[in-house]
C-alpha cells in the first residue's frame, strides 16, 4: 500500500506573501473573505473520498472563523499551526516568533478541541538564519 499525505494552508487569498507589498495587514478586516466557504467545499471533497489532512491554519483566521476550525476537527482532519498572521519566520525575532506559535497553537486548540503539534512557517521562511536565533525552549 502507497500511503500519502495530505496537507492544506488555511489562509485567504491576501494573506500570501507574494501579496504582502500590496495589501497591508491593517486592512484584512475590510477585505471580503473566501476562505470559509472554499474550506467547506474542501471538507466536502476529503470527505467524499474518505481522506484525512492536516490543515495549516492561521491563527487569524482560527479568531475569525471558530465554526470552521470546529467543522475541520469534527470532520477528523488535523489541525496544525501556520503562524497567526502569515508573517515570515526570519523577519521575527526569537521573542515574537515565540509569541505567535504560542498564539496561534492555543487559539487552534480552544477552537478545534484538540492538541496541536504540527507547524508549517509561512513562505518556507525557515532558513538558515531563523534556526539559530529562534531556538525554542521546552
Amino acid at each position: 500500500m502507497i500511503r500519502n499525505a495530505m496537507t492544506i494552508d488555511v489562509e485567504d487569498y491576501f494573506q500570501v506573501s507574494a501579496f504582502a507589498s500590496h495589501i497591508s495587514r491593517d486592512t484584512w478586516e475590510s477585505i471580503p473573505c473566501r476562505v470559509e466557504r472554499n474550506i467547506d467545499k474542501i471538507l466536502m471533497l476529503l470527505d467524499e473520498k474518505h481522506i484525512k489532512a492536516t490543515f495549516f491554519t492561521l491563527g487569524w483566521v482560527a479568531e475569525r472563523y471558530a465554526s470552521m476550525i470546529k467543522r475541520i476537527a469534527d470532520s477528523g482532519h488535523e489541525l496544525a499551526s501556520h503562524g497567526c498572521n502569515h508573517h515570515r519566520v526570519y523577519e521575527l525575532g526569537a521573542a515574537l516568533f515565540r509569541e505567535d506559535l504560542i498564539k496561534s497553537k492555543k487559539l487552534l486548540e480552544d477552537r478545534g478541541g484538540n492538541p496541536v503539534v504540527g507547524y508549517r512557517a509561512p513562505s518556507f521562511s525557515i532558513n538558515s538564519v531563523s534556526p539559530k536565533t529562534h531556538k525554542l525552549n521546552k
